[in-house]
């Protein structure tokens, strides 16, 4: 039986050792062993507790990254301290022995004694009597240095990722006016219908999602720091960045803007959202996507109806052929819009937060769509 708690005790302490590896030290979305189960873990029993009081659902969701973070700490200094228990637990009373009196045997005096020494705190009133269990413990005691070292630092990149994610987020929210429109990213972007310096601008915004895919790819935990304010949220971000390279596609002139639309910028801003989107929705969602239908299609073709109104209004030079940009449009969109929406779905939001302009896009649309057909 002692042979069997050492070797169930190293194999523990090992697992908790990969597991902080592969978190801080090789950070890689979806390496982990037990981060990233826990992780999603605790986002199910938010999810479930939302759901069971919907009135503060949104208050309690906010909370579900910081909390995951506490758990995934103690899950790392559970493990080392349990494994480490193991391996001492029947040294109790010979290698192991209370100060005073007689050394009680149990599971717990050997948790206490090796939680005790992983936080580096002294031997306590157990000491150990042999080279060996001495030996065991300056292990388990620098062990727990470094882990604690590490999860501060672990900690503060997480949160230092955290406040660029929320400052990009931020930045396009106002970049559209609080509209979650890609349209006025555009029109912003060419205003009096020139397009002096979107190029650079475009960029920069790539800059920053590719800086977004690599803090996902090295803190998949980012995923699950939601807030109330739906500005903040990946969905919406990935939505603004692949509709803008989308419609930069589909609804701009070919030849009057053949530079931007062939451009690395609108090349990087499209292949970075769709990257951050498939690695995220392979990582964390459930596989049965939501499918497209026709009525969906139909309203996307609304929204580039809307949208090529919109840059026209502006003195943007759009496609000539209205009915094949559209095709394109939907072509597109077709790529990315069921993950997103299962992002979406996976985060707690409503399409109609992530999209709010789309319903006045629609609309819109729709009275286009009727003018077109009276013209004809």
């Amino acid at each position: 039986m002692n042979w069997l708690a050492q070797i169930v005790g190293v194999g523990v302490v090992i697992l908790a050792l990969i597991d902080i590896y592969l978190t801080v030290l090789f950070p890689r979305l979806g390496s982990s062993l037990l981060s990233l189960p826990l992780s999603k873990g605790i986002w199910c029993l938010f999810r479930l507790a939302a759901r069971a009081i919907p009135f503060k659902g949104d208050r309690l969701l906010s909370h579900a990254g910081s909390v995951a973070l506490i758990v995934i700490v103690a899950a790392w200094i559970f493990f080392l301290s349990c494994g480490f228990a193991l391996l001492i637990w029947y040294e109790l009373g010979s290698s192991i022995q209370e100060t005073e009196g007689m050394t009680p045997t149990g599971f717990a005096t050997a948790f206490y004694y090796s939680a005790y020494s992983f936080t580096t705190l002294g031997t306590g009133d157990i000491l150990p009597k042999t080279d060996i269990q001495r030996l065991l413990m300056v292990l388990e005691a620098a062990l727990g240095f470094s882990t604690f070292t590490l999860t501060i630092t672990y900690l503060l990149s997480v949160y230092s990722a955290l406040i660029k994610r929320n400052t990009f987020a931020l930045s396009l929210h106002h970049r559209t006016s609080g509209t979650a429109d890609a349209v006025e990213l555009l029109v912003g972007f060419g205003a009096n219908s020139e397009f002096n310096g979107i190029q650079q601008d475009i960029s920069n915004m790539a800059r920053d999602l590719i800086n977004l895919l690599e803090s996902q790819h090295s803190y998949p935990i980012l995923l699950y720091f939601r807030f109330r304010q739906t500005y903040y949220a990946l969905a919406r971000l990935l939505l603004l960045s692949l509709d803008t390279a989308t419609l930069i596609k589909s609804a701009l002139n070919p030849e009057e803007y053949r530079s931007l639309v062939r451009s690395t910028a609108v090349a990087e801003l499209w292949g970075g959202s769709l990257q951050i989107l498939t690695e995220v929705s392979c990582t964390f969602l459930p596989k049965n996507h939501p499918n497209i239908n026709e009525r969906q299609e139909q309203l996307w073709r609304q929204r580039y109806y809307h949208a090529v109104e919109r840059l026209r209004s502006e003195g943007i030079g759009t496609v000539t052929d209205l009915e094949e940009g559209a095709t394109s449009y939907i072509s597109l969109r077709r790529k990315w819009q069921p993950n997103l929406t299962a992002l979406t779905n996976y985060m707690a939001y409503e399409w109609s937060d992530m999209a709010p302009a789309e319903r006045l896009g629609n609309k819109r649309g729709d009275v286009e769509r009727e003018r077109r057909t009276g013209n004809n």
